[in-house]
């Protein structure tokens, strides 16, 4: 007994045992799943448009577990039907199988499928795969065509009513065209005819219904019009107006409209005592002639303004007749009145004026502009009216050039290649300033400045223009020295003078005249040269300074009074060179006299 149950045990311990070893090497092979890779696949084109069927073959490697391909069933994806078949599997782990009858749908680019195996006969898994087909071309919408835009036709209206004039009271059938020179048809055409102040429809209704006018074609409107009793114009008029409908190139149907005018010629009703009673035209004056006295008035000068007015009516004279004259700031009436009154001016006749004007001395403007106001009445038709005029004309102005320059003076004469100066001293005796001022000297000289600018000279102001030069010729050596400058009406004007500048030849002095004992004693004298040769400086000191006490209240005189006392500033002038002259002349004398006690 205790041997059966101890080979029970054993049994029983050995059925545990292979019931524990049976499940762990199930897992183990269970863990080991079945599964590939997809390596490749040829769809048999280059591109897959929508609603295209292809064949796709796919081909897959085994990357684990032993088990092959059994079957292969469609997915969801971008193409449509389609079933699997040729399915191989190779025994070195790879196999292929080709999806028959696959419509390409246009959306997407996606190919679904599931890959079953089996193992033994017995399918054991299965694996998803999503294959990206890159040939497939998605379909796209097409853009829709912008519809193209038919522009409104236009209509040309011409008539029949040229031919023959329409009189007082007449009837007349006119015949109106209307030509559509557009692109589209237009529809229910319908015509609005107006006639002018001479005219009447005499038609039941203004408006008129055409057919529909294709393009290139014309309607026709005939429209009945009476001329009034009395036609005060020659020339009438029938406005006509169209309205349309016609197709603008897109769903809804457009309106257009056009309009015209047609010319009716017309006989204008007489009336004799009307003509009688028409109002003669306006007497119109003008300026027929004027005169200032010259080509242009100078500034600060005097002259007359003469002038002549003309009555232009042939048949009406003008009376009570008023000229006023206005002038301006630069040219003003000089002790007159500007009022002139005439009693009558016949019909073509003329008056003359004269007035006496003052420009003024400085003037802002090159012209100034004179106003002429003519106020009369005349009568016409036994009625008395009044006219006026305004005339103007323009006095041209300048200010005169008062620029003066003295002739050049040399201090002294030098030697050759000895510096010297010349001189020219202006004046700016006008109002108005002169501005550009520019000298230049040239000859047989050489200078340091050859050119010289001024700049501007205010009127008034006075000065000197001085050259450093050096004679390079022994005598009389040329100078030319040429002034430009812009006077106060902006006109460049050019001065030229033209002086002498003499020199001696360089003479050295004799080496053997230096020896003491070669010059001749002079005698002795005893006459007081240095006391006369003091008081002769000291004379020409109190002279200079009397002088320049005399230049300087000149001066400051012709300042509070320039523009007037010229003459006195000039007299000045005369008479300091007066003393300047007498001065020299009896250095001169002393000189000669004291030569004379030294011989």
């Amino acid at each position: 007994m205790k041997r059966i149950t101890r080979s029970l045990l054993s049994l029983c311990l050995a059925l545990v045992l292979c019931a524990a070893l049976l499940p762990a090497g199930l897992a183990a092979r269970a863990d080991d799943k079945t599964s590939y890779l997809v390596t490749g696949y040829n769809a048999g084109a280059y591109s897959i448009e929508t609603n295209q069927t292809v064949n796709i073959a796919v081909s897959l490697s085994r990357i684990g577990g032993s088990g092959t391909v059994s079957r292969v069933v469609r997915g969801v994806d971008s193409f449509r039907g389609g079933e699997a078949g040729n399915i191989s599997n190779v025994e070195n782990g790879t196999a292929s199988f080709i999806l028959y009858n696959l419509s390409y749908s246009g959306t997407g680019n996606s190919l679904s499928f599931t890959v079953y195996y089996q193992e033994n006969g017995v399918e054991t898994t299965n694996q998803t795969f999503n294959l990206t087909v890159s040939e497939c071309v998605p379909y796209t919408e097409p853009e829709k065509p912008t519809p193209t835009v038919i522009p409104e036709p236009h209509a040309v209206f011409s008539s029949d009513a040229a031919f023959g004039s329409i009189a007082a009271g007449e009837s007349k059938v006119i015949s109106i065209y209307i030509q559509n020179v557009g692109s589209t048809t237009m529809r229910s055409p319908m015509v609005t005819v107006t006639p002018s102040d001479g005219l009447m429809v005499t038609d039941s209704q203004s408006a008129y219904t055409l057919d529909d006018i294709r393009p290139n074609q014309s309607g026709v409107v005939m429209v009945s019009v009476k001329a009034v009793d009395k036609i005060t114009s020659a020339s009438q008029s029938l406005s006509a107006k169209l309205d349309f409908y016609y197709d603008s190139g897109t769903s809804t149907t457009a309106s257009g409209s056009a309009s015209g005018s047609i010319n009716v010629p017309a006989t204008v009703t007489k009336d004799t005592k009307e003509e009688e009673t028409i109002a003669s035209p306006t007497p119109i004056v003008i300026l027929s002639k004027y005169n200032y006295g010259g080509s242009s008035v100078a500034a600060g000068s005097s002259t007359n303004l003469s002038f002549s007015f003309t009555n232009t009516s042939k048949k009406i004279k003008i009376e009570n007749v008023m000229v006023t004259v206005t002038g301006g700031t630069d040219l003003m009436l000089n002790g007159s009145t500007n009022t002139f009154y005439f009693d009558s001016v016949a019909a073509g006749g003329s008056k003359s004026v004269t007035v006496p004007m003052k420009a003024a001395q400085l003037i802002s403007a090159s012209a100034q502009n004179v106003q002429i106001a003519v106020t009369y009445e005349y009568v016409d038709q036994n009625a008395r009216k009044s006219g006026s005029a305004t005339l103007s004309l323009s006095v041209p102005l300048y200010q005169p050039d008062r620029f003066d320059l003295s002739e050049p003076k040399t201090s002294y004469t030098g030697y050759v290649g000895e510096e010297t100066s010349l001189t020219i001293d202006y004046v700016n005796k006008g109002k108005s300033a002169i501005s550009n001022v520019e000298a230049t000297i040239s000859g047989d000289i050489d200078s340091p400045t050859p050119y010289q600018r001024v700049g501007t000279i205010d009127g008034g102001k006075n000065g000197t223009i001085a050259f450093a030069v050096t004679p390079q010729l022994e005598g009389e050596n040329q100078v030319k020295i040429v002034i430009t400058y812009e006077d106060s009406n902006g006109n460049t004007k050019e001065r030229v003078f033209e002086a002498t500048v003499e020199a001696m030849a360089y003479e050295p002095t004799d080496p053997g005249m230096d020896d003491p004992g070669m010059i001749d004693p002079e005698p002795a004298s005893t006459f007081p040269w240095k006391y006369v040769i003091i008081a002769v400086v000291a004379a020409l000191i109190v002279l200079l300074i009397v002088l320049r006490i005399r230049k300087k209240k000149a001066k400051q005189k012709a300042e509070q009074a320039l523009w007037d006392k010229w003459d006195e500033e000039e007299l000045a002038e005369e008479k300091q060179e007066a003393a300047e002259a007498a001065a020299a002349e009896s250095k001169e004398t002393a000189a000669t006299g004291a030569e004379e006690q030294k011989k």
